[in-house]
Order: C-alpha cells, then sequence, then structure tokens
C-alpha cells in the first residue's frame, strides 16, 4: 500500500459516487427519492469504496480484487431496499454497480500509475 494509491482510489470513490448520484437523477431518482441523506450515503460509499480498495492487503488479480471489494463494500446501503417495500431490485441495482464502480476504481489506480504493489 503506498499513499499515493491511498489517494488515487480515494478520489476515484468519490467521483464514482457523484457519476452514481447523477446517473440515479437521471435515471429518476431512487425510492423514496433523493433527499440529502440518500445523495450523502451514495457518495460516501463509493468514496469508502475507494478507500478500502486502496488500503486493502489482499492478494488478488486486481480486477477481481475491485470487484469483489465493490461488492462487499456495497452491501450496507445496497441493504436498505430489501427491508422497504422497493425489494431486491434496487438491492441488486446497487451491488450490481458496486461491482462495476470497484473494477473502474482499480483500472483507474493502475492506469495512474498506482497499481497494487
Amino acid at each position: 500500500m503506498s499513499a499515493k494509491r491511498v489517494i488515487i482510489c480515494t478520489a476515484l470513490g468519490l467521483v464514482a459516487g457523484v457519476l452514481c448520484w447523477l446517473g440515479s437523477y437521471l435515471a429518476g431518482g431512487v425510492p423514496g427519492g433523493l433527499t440529502t441523506p440518500t445523495v450523502l450515503a451514495i457518495v460516501f460509499n463509493r468514496g469508502f469504496l475507494g478507500l478500502v480498495i486502496g488500503l486493502s492487503a489482499w492478494r488478488a488479480h486486481w480486477a477481481l480484487h475491485g470487484v469483489v471489494i465493490g461488492l462487499v463494500g456495497s452491501f450496507p446501503v445496497a441493504a436498505y431496499p430489501l427491508f422497504s417495500p422497493e425489494g431486491f431490485g434496487p438491492f441488486l441495482m446497487y451491488e450490481l454497480a458496486g461491482g462495476v464502480w470497484g473494477f473502474l476504481i482499480e483500472l483507474g489506480a493502475k492506469a495512474a500509475g498506482a497499481a497494487r504493489g
């Protein structure tokens, strides 16, 4: 782990959070509306994914590393719809997006020269 990798992955995670929020907004929002707490949960969750990806010492192929951490790290926020009338669809979408964003964060870190050492 290097400080450069942690900073790059966290920054990419926050960018992913903003893009995820904008995508959700353009797609018609999320169940319950895009309230300030919902927006913050989306942005900070993706920033958190970037931080965890940057800090992780797990030795796996970079793509697998990003996808798995993206899926696991998204679960706490993604699980909320399971306990509401919205159900499984929003859960699945948020989880899949977590895997994709995790992959893209790792890809961006690799492109920026901050690949896992």
